[in-house]
């Protein structure tokens, strides 16, 4: 689309549906500025964190001046829907529950790095626009900015060897996959003469079908890459222990949520020529990186790297469903990303604590008899391992039934099965990690220390887990309501 033309169509009236981005740029801008103009002090420190939480709240609470569920901005270039409210929303909480952790974590390592907080902004405002466009230039310019600010993050602590193999394999496996994702760009806009994803799957015909089929290809094969869907998933454990483990965890479910987001809106447009091609690759990519995703993590002594391979599997459970191409499994879909970016950034944020203690190494081995020093973090850790395992009442059994009813309704058993026995695989190291949390006898020569905010997070978090699992039409029925809305505005073009 001609900048020109966007530009004289666009209303100033609409930036009001902008205001929780705007709301995050400037907060990205003041904190800046604050960098520039403050010397390095502990009342920097503080004012920072509260700075940070001050605009985040901002931001939410200007979601109260939108007044549409459905509207196309811009000239169609970002969309205003449920949808994209609902991830924006969980994708800022997140981001809150980060907050404090990373606060405390830097300070612990003596290490502290104010320019993480903007970084961070900038990190969400991707996200953000991520979530709220069918349009491939705002996607591509997105997921640049979600990448870029990645990269920086996990190389934050330069001295760790770790950390610099780590973000050079992110940055180059990163910077080749937003390079497939403009060729497919290209392929998809000189085929259908549309920059709009939407359009772009109605104009498949036999005059532009196989460069069409290349250029979604392509860009699908740069979102797997993303997400960590195996064969394409050698630069995230290697990432996400590189990073300082509260950026860990906010990857691993922030990010995870909004690169999966234009997958989601997707699926109500695949059309009955694509059907067969998309079923068969999505269903294959998902039982390889169930099966194969569970397996690596079984093997693993480290539990940052074990709980990325968790996420790897936990990317194929997601997968699986949307090869269902259906409204029930886009439900699930939905439904489990957002229940993954909960119980995944607990586990995570449990293991941040426990890293603020130097005798800590991250090693399985040392989680044995950990309840004997801190009942608390023992028991939402295990509430955590649980969730990810999938047993009841917590989410992850309500999203893992959610996705098994999803393939058994279009009659794919087989990947029903596979899923089965990943979780099967699976049993053994989330298992194993309570097994030593409770029941070996070992004596623990250190106690971690954590503030009333990392409580207040990881205690919400427990909470979330279970009331959500024994109460789950809290979050399935608007969830229920965003995928018809979406098949309903699919059908209606």
């Amino acid at each position: 689309m001609d900048i020109r033309l966007l530009l004289g169509s666009t209303n100033l009236y609409e930036f009001k549906y902008l205001l929780p981005e705007i709301t995050v740029f400037i907060g990205a801008f003041v904190l800046f500025l604050l960098d520039i103009v403050m010397k390095n002090s502990e009342t920097k420190k503080r004012i920072f964190l509260w700075i940070s939480i001050l605009f985040l709240a901002l931001s939410m609470l200007s979601f109260s001046f939108k007044n549409a569920f459905f509207k196309d901005v811009f000239s169609g270039t970002y969309t205003i829907d449920t949808l994209g409210m609902f991830s924006k929303i969980f994708e800022i909480v997140l981001t809150l529950m980060v907050l404090p952790f990373l606060h405390t974590y830097m300070n612990k390592k003596n290490t502290f790095y104010y320019e993480v907080y903007y970084i961070t902004f900038l990190s969400l405002l991707g996200m953000m626009t991520l979530s709220s466009s069918y349009n491939l230039i705002v996607i591509y310019v997105s997921l640049e900015m979600v990448s870029i600010s990645f990269y920086i993050m996990t190389a934050l602590f330069r001295g760790s060897f770790i950390s610099k193999e780590g973000a050079y394999k992110y940055l180059i496996i990163g910077g080749i996959s937003i390079i497939i994702a403009l060729y497919g760009a290209a392929f998809m806009y000189g085929a259908s003469k549309s920059l709009d994803i939407r359009a772009i799957m109605f104009s498949y015909n036999d005059t532009n079908s196989v460069y069409l089929i290349v250029g979604m290809i392509l860009f699908l094969l740069a979102f797997a890459i993303k997400i960590g869907i195996i064969p394409f998933h050698f630069w995230l454990p290697d990432a996400y222990t590189a990073a300082p483990t509260p950026i860990t965890g906010f990857m691993a479910s922030a990010g995870k949520l909004a690169f999966f987001i234009p997958l989601l809106r997707l699926v109500p447009y695949v059309n009955q020529y694509l059907y067969s091609s998309w079923m068969i690759s999505v269903s294959i990519l998902a039982a390889i990186t169930m099966i194969v995703g569970n397996a690596l993590a079984l093997v693993q002594s480290d539990l940052k790297r074990l709980l990325a391979y968790s996420s790897i599997a936990h990317s194929g459970y997601i997968l699986s469903v949307l090869s269902s191409n259906s409204s029930m499994g886009l439900k699930a879909a939905i439904y489990f990303v957002f229940v993954y970016s909960i119980m995944g950034l607990g586990a995570f944020l449990v293991l941040s604590v426990l890293e603020q203690s130097d005798e800590w190494n991250n090693q399985l081995s040392e989680i044995g008899g950990l309840y004997r020093n801190t009942g608390f973090l023992s028991i939402s850790f295990a509430v955590f391992i649980f969730a990810l395992l999938g047993i009841p009442p917590t989410i992850g059994f309500v999203g893992k039934a959610l996705v098994f009813l999803g393939l058994a309704i279009k009659n794919i058993y087989w990947l029903g099965f596979v899923l089965i026995l990943a979780t099967a695989i699976s049993t053994g190291y989330y298992v194993r990690i309570v097994v030593l949390m409770f029941m070996k006898d070992v004596e623990i020569h250190f106690k971690p220390h954590y503030d009333i905010l990392e409580n207040v997070s990881i205690g919400l978090l427990v909470f979330l887990t279970f009331a959500l699992g024994m109460l789950p039409f809290v979050l399935w029925n608007g969830i229920s309501n965003i995928s018809e809305f979406l098949f309903k505005i699919a059908n209606l073009r």
